[in-house]
């Protein structure tokens, strides 16, 4: 029996879907898993994994029987990553050099920051480090709030709406409406800041790149721990970061 258009579409949707649900706290999944996760049964499931694992997007562990994203899901990944690390990595350099912190280049994406690229800081023992391809919240980042900044109420309280505002610390915002008050700062300062909103005793400051990049919202940003730095020293180092990510801009432009 022939099969609609729309039939095939939601094929894919669903596929995509599943691949999703992989991050670095979840590597691996077994088909119950999956199905609980995508409310499929089973047997559907098992119909999307065959096909993804031929296609080597998926790959079958067989030690622990489940599935873990396949050599072709990361190949097709890393022209992304790659593209945007490409404009943004010599400035990421230049910010670890003069800092000593970490520095991260992210993108909003689905409602949450999810980590392309970083180059570690060297200049301290005290290090948090966040994974490459790990999601992290809009609400509580700097990163986060760098990216909401730029854009108007409506879509910041459709995201809102959609990712929740969970509080992790004391510091967390948990108001929407201060977290537009916290907005309205940074879009007049060109800068973010994150003092112990996810974790206690860390912090970062983040500036979204002008101009985006492939159609998306990158975001600059360095972390490091709340007891490397002093508050009076902030808008010094936010201003070194928005520096960066104008730099970045005018890059890419330039290349583009």
């Amino acid at each position: 029996m022939k099969r609609s258009r729309g039939e095939f579409s939601l094929t894919v949707s669903r596929a995509l879907q599943l691949i999703g649900l992989f991050s670095p706290q979840r590597s691996e999944l077994g088909i119950s898993e999956l199905s609980r996760e995508l409310k499929l049964s089973k047997t559907a499931v098992h119909r999307l994994v065959q096909a993804l694992e031929l296609h080597q997007f998926l790959d079958h562990s067989p030690v622990s029987r489940k599935y873990r994203i396949g050599v072709e899901a990361f190949r097709v990944g890393s022209l992304f990553s790659r593209s945007l690390e490409r404009e943004a990595h010599p400035y990421m350099r230049e910010l670890v050099v003069n800092t000593g912190f970490t520095c991260y280049l992210s993108v909003l994406r689905n409602d949450v920051i999810v980590i392309m690229a970083l180059v570690e800081g060297g200049g301290s023992p005290i290090r948090h480090s966040i994974p490459i391809g790990e999601r992290i919240p809009v609400h509580s980042t700097a990163a986060g709030k760098a990216a909401l900044a730029l854009l108007d109420d409506a879509a910041v309280e459709e995201i809102i709406k959609r990712a929740g505002m969970a509080k992790a610390t004391a510091h967390t915002h948990t108001d929407l409406r201060k977290l537009k008050a916290d907005l309205a700062v940074i879009r007049a300062r060109g800068y973010s800041v994150n003092w112990e909103e996810r974790f206690i005793g860390v912090g970062s400051v983040a500036t979204a790149i002008p101009g985006g990049i492939d159609g998306s919202i990158p975001i600059i940003s360095v972390g490091f721990a709340t007891s490397q730095v002093r508050r009076e020293d902030v808008p010094a180092l936010g201003e070194r970061v928005a520096k960066a990510a104008k730099e970045i801009g005018r890059r890419h432009v330039r290349n583009g």
